[in-house]
């Protein structure tokens, strides 16, 4: 059968018809059988005739996933364990003028995780997959997880290349290193040079160009330190003065430096070359005592600005990640930047990812929480673990650490959490890390930080995701994963507030995909709420009934599809908004940093499936992802009941200017009689957020508050508070009327207020400058629009008794 480099043995088996497409339907259960067999890929290839002359080649794996052995022309030449480490193999004397034949075999990954479990011994892991997966470095989400199918992937799955050389440039760093006072910055570059035979006279260039491509800085070197292996070694550092900063979106711009290196012979010729972009900021992860409460901060100060990072975690876009093209990922990435997120954690269960994920963070100025390939398990230390480990590591900051939009390196997912309830995380141990059942402690507390002490000095490095010390998921110390709501008692999504950690790295509430995404992968008998097909395309082991439960709390009984569907959406919305608008409020300033990010579980999925993602597999939004757009934005109003008949109003101002705003409130019937209107003004500091007046609000009467806050006669910041639950209110029609522009623009009004409304269309490709919102009476509400043409139709939804 043909296959694609990259690619994987399902995708070639998927395109030769030979099996069902396992995110149809329930076929997942029908491929199993692909990761419990071994495979071989083939190829022949001529040697070219400018290769002929070079004196020397080399093959270059960039990732084979994941027990593999490589053939050239019948004698082995390499073999991979971890499909996270590249492999480079000089192939000088193995190839041969005309034809040549490369064979790779891929063992299967479960079988040989079974065997080493049985040598080892089986370790612990929570939740998810096979348990032989802690001893395999392959991506953790194959083996399956509460939001991915059991696909174990197997093959090529980054570029095999061929190079010829005479010198080459290896293991490059670019350290840069901003002054406190932001007027300097020195960048440190360093690499290793492989020469083919001895030469002399060879010289490394340094050029550096600014954002403008501009060279500002050119240094030849001619003084090489020789290696014990033949290699030559150099190191210099560039001095900058004045640099442009690079700022997380929303804080600045985003220029970008280049730094090309140049290996030259000594005729000026060049053999080799590097470049690489660099931002240029100054990073620090703020932890310090604060006096009024206990515990310490966790925030990220960037250019000597704090930053609160509200944001999401990334999980890989695909189970068969080699079909995500380059501009797939520049789409997902763009849609987290219009969401206002201004970072992404890249999960410890995936990949690391692939450099177009990255170059476009750092193009739209989206911070970076980067794990290390470790989740939910106890991972053993053994020494040929460590030392793969340690290849793998060293392979990923290499290539990652030029990044600006990375802010932190992170141990590991979950394993501090689940070890510490479990009894097997004392942190007061000073032993033998090796020799505990949490082993992996040697990896996140030595070798982890080690390596990136090493290579990556001026970024942060963190234990695990959450830690927080003694306590691993201390609410006063470190990152927290909030899973009290939907995971553990279930509490109620308005608990969040309650909730509180110095960083929430993760929290979240599942919802259904949009009905397009369902029929993609459902018979149309099996379109209907809690179906054999839409349960098998929920992975939560108990996720349809604790959907059940927070749709029972919430709204009235919702029998057809596309009233499930809804109400599963509206209480996602309305859940995230209530977690950062809680935390957010608590982002206070200076010293009172109480709450500093909070990342929602998850912005993407793997294949179509109903889970805590904000946009599907399909780049298709749920109406979540549009209420976090609105509660991320620089400005924005928030209100919360307290007690005393009374509801709290603040404001979060994220900006670098003071705003003196305009607040005005209404209070409206269900009926739509306007009962009460106030107005006040405020002056609101840069990033924080400020607490305003209280103002009346009865839970007991059922009106809706509205507040609209204005700077001058524009509003810029809106928010209303219903009485709760939704199931107890009887709502009336609330007689939207929506009128249609020539330039795609919605302006809708309603005669009473409404909860949630939700604008669809048959257009595939439309997008929506706000959408889920809730309207009041006497205010007409814009709603901008791109690919709606006139012939589409409209269907405008909202809460309904």
């Amino acid at each position: 059968m043909p296959a694609t480099v990259p690619g994987t043995v399902q995708q070639a088996l998927l395109a030769a018809g030979r099996i069902p497409d396992p995110f149809d339907g329930l076929h997942e259960k029908e491929v199993q059988w692909v990761g419990e067999r071994d495979w071989l890929y083939r190829c022949t290839f001529v040697l070219p005739d400018d290769y002929q002359a070079a004196e020397q080649l080399a093959l270059q794996f960039e990732g084979l996933d994941t027990y593999a052995t490589v053939w050239l022309n019948g004698v082995e030449i390499a073999h991979s364990e971890n499909m996270f480490v590249p492999l480079y193999v000089n192939v000088t004397d193995s190839v041969r003028p005309g034809q040549n034949e490369l064979w790779i075999v891929f063992e299967s990954a479960v079988r040989c995780g079974h065997a080493l479990e049985a040598e080892y011994g089986k370790r612990i892991i929570w939740g998810e997959g096979d348990s032989s997966r802690v001893y395999v470095r392959k991506a953790q989400y194959h083996y399956g997880w509460d939001w991915g199918p059991v696909l174990l992937t197997v093959g090529p799955w980054r570029a095999i290349s061929l190079l010829a050389y005479e010198g080459r440039l290896a293991d490059v760093l670019c350290q840069p290193e901003v002054a406190a006072d932001l007027a300097s910055a020195n960048i440190t570059i360093s690499a290793a040079i492989e020469l083919a035979a001895e030469q002399d006279g060879v010289s490394c260039l340094l050029q550096v160009y600014d954002p403008q491509q501009v060279c500002v800085s050119e240094l030849t070197l001619t003084e090489l330190s020789a290696l014990d292996n033949g290699s030559y070694r150099f190191q210099a550092q560039v001095q900058l003065d004045q640099p442009q900063l690079w700022w997380p979106r929303g804080h600045g711009a985003q220029p970008l430096y280049r730094v090309l290196i140049t290996l030259q012979d000594s005729q000026g010729s060049s053999l080799d070359q590097y470049q690489a972009r660099l931002g240029l900021r100054r990073l620090e992860l703020i932890q310090q005592p604060f006096a009024d409460q206990a515990g310490s901060s966790f925030y990220f100060e960037i250019n000597n600005i704090p930053v609160f990072c509200g944001g999401a975690n990334w999980i890989p876009a695909d189970s068969f990640t080699p079909r995500i093209s380059s501009e797939r990922y520049r789409q997902w990435v763009q849609m987290a930047a219009d969401a206002n997120i201004a970072m992404l954690r890249v999960w410890g269960g995936g990949i690391y990812e692939e450099d177009v994920f990255y170059e476009t963070c750092d193009e739209l100025g989206i911070l970076v929480w980067q794990d290390f390939m470790f989740a939910c398990g106890m991972y053993p230390a053994l020494q040929w673990f460590q030392d793969s480990v340690r290849a793998e590591v060293e392979a990923a900051v290499r290539r990652l650490h030029t990044h600006p939009s990375i802010a932190l390196w992170c141990g590991n997912n979950e394993d501090y959490m689940h070890s510490w309830p479990m009894g097997h995380y004392d942190a007061e141990f000073e032993g033998e890390l090796t020799s505990i059942t949490f082993s992996g402690r040697q990896l996140y507390e030595h070798l982890l930080p080690e390596i990136c002490a090493q290579l990556d000095p001026q970024r942060p490095y963190w234990r695990g995701s959450p830690y927080g010390g003694s306590f691993a998921n201390n609410p006063e110390v470190g990152d927290q994963h909030v899973w009290d709501v939907w995971h553990g008692p279930m509490r109620r999504y308005q608990d969040y507030p309650l909730l509180k950690g110095r960083f929430v790295s993760e929290f979240g509430m599942q919802a259904l995909p949009v009905r397009s995404t369902i029929e993609a992968f459902t018979e149309p008998e099996e379109r209907y709420p809690l179906s054999r097909t839409l349960e098998h395309h929920n992975k939560a082991p108990d996720g349809s009934r604790r959907l059940a439960v927070y749709l029972s709390d919430t709204v009235r009984n919702a029998s057809d599809l596309d009233s499930y569907i809804y109400a599963t959406q509206l209480v996602q919305s309305e859940a995230l908004a209530a977690g950062l608008r809680g935390w957010r409020r608590l982002w206070q300033g200076p010293g009172k940093e109480y709450v500093s990010g909070a990342l929602i579980w998850q912005i993407n999925d793997c294949w179509p499936v109903t889970s805590w993602a904000m946009v599907d597999y399909y780049l298709r939004p749920k109406p979540a992802y549009y209420t976090v757009r609105r509660e991320l934005a620089p400005i924005v109003v928030g209100l919360a009941v307290q007690p005393e008949q009374q509801a709290a109003v603040w404001a979060v101002n994220d900006t670098h200017d003071a705003l003196d705003v305009r607040l005005v409130f209404q209070w409206w019937s269900l009926e739509g009689t306007l009962l009460n209107e106030q107005q006040a003004a405020y002056t609101l500091s840069p990033h924080q957020a400020t607490e305003l007046e209280a103002v009346a609000f009865d839970v007991a009467q059922e009106y809706v508050l509205g507040v609209r806050m204005y700077q001058e006669d524009q509003v810029i910041a809106r928010t209303t508070l219903w009485p709760e639950p939704f199931k107890y209110l009887s709502l009336p029609e609330p007689d939207i009327a929506l009128e249609r522009g020539a330039t795609g623009t919605l302006s809708l009004q309603a005669q009473r207020p409404a909860k949630g409304v939700w604008l669809t269309s048959d257009a595939e490709q439309v997008t929506w400058s706000d959408n889920m919102f809730d309207l009041l009476p006497g205010e007409t509400y814009h709603v901008t629009t791109t690919g709606l043409a006139a012939s589409s139709t409209l269907q405008v939804d909202w809460l309904r008794s």
